[in-house]
């Protein structure tokens, strides 16, 4: 490992340290209307995610889902809780990770057949504890992140595409344009999970994202290349 990558490894390690407290409001919109309204907090090592859906959205969808992941200092994951209610599917289970025998162990507070052990890869995360995670690896151009969605492996493979000045809610940005491709490691059949979640690990879509090109690295854009028309997430509001 050379100086660089040494240098990476122990940024990644002591951000959590100095990143006390960070709040984002994100808002999920297809074809120009709001439909969910998502709500990140990193905390003290601890990631909750709130994610409800507008009245526009409720219609025909309701959503009031809840995440919350503790993890060590490079964002792996130690436990993952998901409490889903979407109308018609229900979740509220607890994942515990084990590094040293590179299982996860899901409970569940509804049915107990829904209760397993499953393998997982060395750096499996969540899908928000890669998220932040990749915030600062994109110094480097390409890398791979390990996913756990919904107790299957999924490789991510990334590569930055560039900079662009975009539009956002804190005026004209720079931003760090970064392209995310899914692959379903062991090819396992996908079990029905939330919308938030889930449907972005898909092997045929791509999911861009824009990182402020500054040392806060802040989630501003993404996109979600859905047919006929993109999902994107938008950056409201962010306090530290």
């Amino acid at each position: 490992m050379n100086h660089k990558h040494k240098l990476i490894v122990f940024i990644l390690f002591i951000i959590p340290v100095f990143l006390l407290a960070e709040t984002f409001n994100i808002s999920i919109k297809y074809l120009g209307f709001s439909l969910v309204n998502v709500t990140m907090i990193n905390e003290d090592s601890t990631l909750t995610v709130n994610a409800r859906s507008t009245f526009i959205a409720s219609i025909a969808s309701d959503m009031d889902n809840f995440y919350r992941s503790v993890y060590t200092g490079n964002f792996l994951p130690e436990t993952y809780e998901k409490n889903i209610d979407q109308g018609d599917y229900f979740e509220d289970r607890i994942i515990e990770y084990n590094r040293q025998t590179l299982t996860a162990k899901r409970l569940s507070n509804i049915s107990p057949d829904r209760n397993c052990e499953y393998p997982i890869n060395t750096e499996s995360r969540d899908f928000f504890s890669a998220l932040f995670y990749l915030r600062y690896a994109i110094d480097e151009p390409t890398g791979v992140l390990w996913v756990d969605a919904n107790k299957l492996i999924w490789k991510v493979e990334y590569s930055v595409m560039g900079k662009e000045i975009i539009s956002t809610k804190f005026g004209k940005k720079s931003a760090i344009k970064v392209i995310m491709n899914f692959q379903n490691y062991l090819n396992e059949e996908k079990e029905r999970s939330d919308m938030l979640t889930n449907n972005l690990v898909n092997e045929e879509r791509s999911l861009l994202f824009w990182f402020s090109d500054d040392e806060q690295r802040l989630p501003l854009k993404a996109k979600f290349m859905m047919k006929p028309f993109a999902v994107v997430w938008k950056l409201n509001s962010y306090t530290e």
